[in-house]
């Protein structure tokens, strides 16, 4: 779908415990279903670093995005994680807009 958006936001488990980023992240998870815009939310972990790990989430368009991040409810639903923000490859995050695909 050309114009649906991806974000990209890095963690880490830096103290070793994956298993609490993985529990923080079905926390939020739970919170972000039915948030309008909100196609759908997948939790990878790295290959090469177990302790590595990213949320990639799918939205409708970058204003329904926005939308919400800008929002009063952002915070809030996504607080369980925010400890575990891996910010060493720069801002932490990639927001990215499809603009082809087959």
């Amino acid at each position: 779908m050309i114009g649906v958006v991806r974000v990209l936001v890095y963690y880490s488990a830096a103290n070793g415990d994956a298993g609490s980023v993985i529990d923080a992240y079905r926390r939020v998870n739970m919170g972000m279903r039915g948030t309008a815009g909100l196609l759908s939310s997948q939790l990878l972990r790295s290959t090469l670093d177990p302790s590595e790990f990213a949320v990639l989430s799918e939205w409708t368009s970058l204003s329904e995005f926005n939308t919400w991040e800008q929002g009063s409810r952002h915070k809030g639903q996504t607080s369980a994680l925010r400890s575990y923000r891996d910010d060493e490859r720069g801002k932490g995050y990639g927001i990215y807009e499809v603009v082809d695909q087959f």
